[in-house]
């Protein structure tokens, strides 16, 4: 598959989903590509998210580089705190309509997902299967069929969700960090289920690090861009808010490049014909950037992390 990107657009809050999801279909409907959207069935709990300044080394730093307050807003970082946290499927569903009209893949991105986030790591079967259900039946209600996709909420999975989506047919899952598809192996069990990983970093990992300006943080992903697949996770507070010059730019030099795009599920069609991708154990690591614990691709020849 050569010279290809999948956009994976990860929906994480309420705002995210009413003001930054129209900001990216537009945008994407001007260079005529189509994308992978992925969004929460459950409710927008972003405020429950200030634990982790107690709980992880760096989080406040981190979060600094990009700015917290012009990235979410006020309003969002009080939802399931001092506000009731609103519905981010069920109160746009319109949305969940136009983003399959217009062309693009709608997946789930976990039912609530600061919860699955901060918690799946250590859930049984039991709860993960709850949550996986509230999301799934959610899903087939507001679109009337099933779904066929799932980007793990902080590239954080356990093995009990890979059972699920393989018993429910799902197509393939984009849920760790790596740098090609693989059939995941995980706390000793295999899985006939693909996974197409997120293959750069975010623009939150990148920010202040990479550089701060658009043209300096274009180039930098530019830079690291591989002839083969390359699979970009956007944010809609981010991409589809104040940083969206950068993805244009991005978009536009890429395509002047030769790169195509394409959505994921179609990038997981074509890779099933070909029987030699391998299987890789998924573990729990960091990454630059990131504070906290992601899921991490191996190598199959040593199952050592490869990001």
């Amino acid at each position: 598959m050569n010279k290809t990107i999948g956009i994976k657009v990860d929906v994480d809050t309420y705002a995210g989903m009413k003001k930054g999801v129209p900001v990216l279909l537009s945008l994407f409907k001007k260079y005529n590509i189509h994308a992978s959207f992925f969004v929460p069935m459950g409710k927008d709990h972003t405020g429950w998210t200030i634990k982790r300044v107690f709980k992880r080394k760096g989080f406040l730093k981190n979060t600094g580089r990009v700015g917290v307050i012009s990235t979410y807003g006020i309003k969002t970082l009080l939802y399931g705190l001092l506000l009731p946290g609103p519905e981010i499927a069920n109160k746009n569903a319109y949305l969940l309509r136009r983003i399959i009209d217009e062309g693009h893949e709608l997946g789930i991105h976990g039912h609530d997902h600061v919860y699955w986030h901060d918690h799946i790591k250590y859930f049984d079967q039991e709860e993960t299967y709850k949550e996986l259900k509230k999301a799934f039946h959610t899903y087939r209600e507001l679109l009337k069929k099933d779904p066929q996709s799932f980007a793990a909420p902080g590239w954080m999975i356990n093995k009990h969700a890979l059972r699920f989506f393989e018993d429910n047919n799902f197509s393939y899952t984009s849920n760790v960090r790596g740098i090609s598809p693989f059939f995941p192996k995980m706390d000793g069990e295999s899985f006939s289920i693909l996974e197409i990983p997120t293959t750069l970093p975010t623009l939150d990992e990148t920010i202040g690090i990479a550089g701060t300006e658009i043209i300096s943080l274009s180039n930098f992903y530019l830079n690291n861009l591989l002839d083969g697949l390359n699979i970009l996770t956007i944010h809609t507070q981010l991409e589809g808010n104040k940083w969206s010059g950068f993805l244009e730019i991005f978009i536009k030099k890429t395509l002047d490049l030769g790169f195509t795009y394409n959505r994921i599920i179609d990038i997981a069609t074509e890779l099933k014909k070909d029987e030699s991708t391998p299987s890789c154990k998924i573990i729990y690591g960091q990454i630059e950037g990131r504070t906290g614990e992601v899921c991490l691709q191996t190598s199959p020849e040593t199952d050592r992390k490869i990001t």
